[in-house]
């Protein structure tokens, strides 16, 4: 079990500059109003094709990327700004705070893909322009909004609906359960007994919304009445010593176990996913798969997210 420290309990209090490490960092109505202003973007992209005119984002990797590296830089591109890619490990080659106050001075946003959430902690401390985690050990935020915003563009809306998630319990479990029930949204989830989520984060986001949080003991009790299933890679990049696939035997998500949820109920995944591991091979292909409609709006969460952070005044 991973370890928190206790300050990485709270939602990072107000400051000049807005960060997005957790995505508690915004308010309810703030988290209602980047969705919206996401699908708008979507379907209104030339009306933001100079929106970022100027700006510079700096992507920071400590772990390989191909959808977080295509989608921010094409967020920022398409909005007239530019993207600078540096893969670095940063805590052999410099000081995150030296790093930061680095990059205060030559770019206007920076994104973080790293397996150490102190890093970011640290970074965020010393930097003057918004940092947002692409994705990190404990946390997953910008997948989320682009889960958030899939799940309303196909039922219309958020509130009432029940998403089941069947795995490892990763930093998308974490972020959907401490991001999904401010929508209004229940989050249901079975995990193998060695990869059961954080406690701590388990305890913080039910300590704001205890009864949309429950934790069941098969896949088949947790998949029933959801509208979405979904499932992520068994094996996280980064973890790879400590997972052991036979832990997993019982949870794939195929069509036995979608027949088990409601009728009209989709398959999510964050990908890159194992066909044939934790999703059968053909699954991700059938009419309820929504898998590349969130791969695809990654990239237009993340123009909402940089459009907010660089003009918070007006989003």
């Amino acid at each position: 079990m991973k370890t928190l420290p206790e300050q990485h309990l709270r939602p990072s209090s107000a400051t000049p500059v807005r960060h997005v490490l957790t995505g508690m960092e915004l308010s309810v109505s703030e988290l209602t109003a980047l969705l919206d202003k996401a699908a708008y973007i979507k379907n209104n992209p030339a009306n933001y094709r100079q929106s970022l005119s100027g700006k510079t984002l700096a992507m920071i990797f400590e772990k390989p990327s191909f959808r977080t590296r295509l989608s921010f830089s094409l967020a920022i591109q398409t909005m007239g700004g530019i993207a600078i890619e540096s893969v670095s490990n940063t805590r052999k080659s410099e000081e995150p705070a030296d790093m930061a106050r680095v990059l205060n001075g030559y770019v206007d946003v920076i994104m973080v893909r790293t397996h150490d959430d102190q890093l970011l902690r640290e970074m965020a401390a010393y930097a003057r322009i918004p940092i947002i985690n692409g994705l990190s050990a404990l946390h997953h935020p910008c997948q989320i909004l682009a889960d958030l915003l899939t799940l309303k563009e196909h039922y219309g809306r958020l509130d009432g609906l029940t998403l089941t998630y069947i795995g490892d319990g990763n930093n998308i479990l974490h972020s959907l359960m401490l991001l999904a029930p401010q929508t209004g949204m229940t989050i249901h989830y079975c995990c193998p007994t060695n990869h059961q989520p954080n406690q701590d984060i388990v305890a913080q986001a039910r300590s704001r919304h205890y009864e949309a949080i429950r934790c069941f003991t098969t896949p088949e009790e947790a998949v029933h009445h959801a509208h979405a299933v979904y499932t992520d890679v068994w094996t996280s990049m980064g973890f790879e010593a400590s997972n052991g696939e036979r832990d997993f035997t019982g949870f794939q998500v195929n069509e036995s176990l979608m027949a088990k949820a409601r009728p009209e109920a989709v398959f999510l995944h964050c990908m890159p996913m194992e066909r044939g591991q934790e999703v059968s091979r053909s699954l991700p292909d059938s009419p309820c798969s929504l898998i590349f409609q969130q791969s695809e709006n990654r990239m237009h969460v993340q123009k909402a997210l940089l459009c907010f952070l660089q003009h918070p005044e007006t989003g």
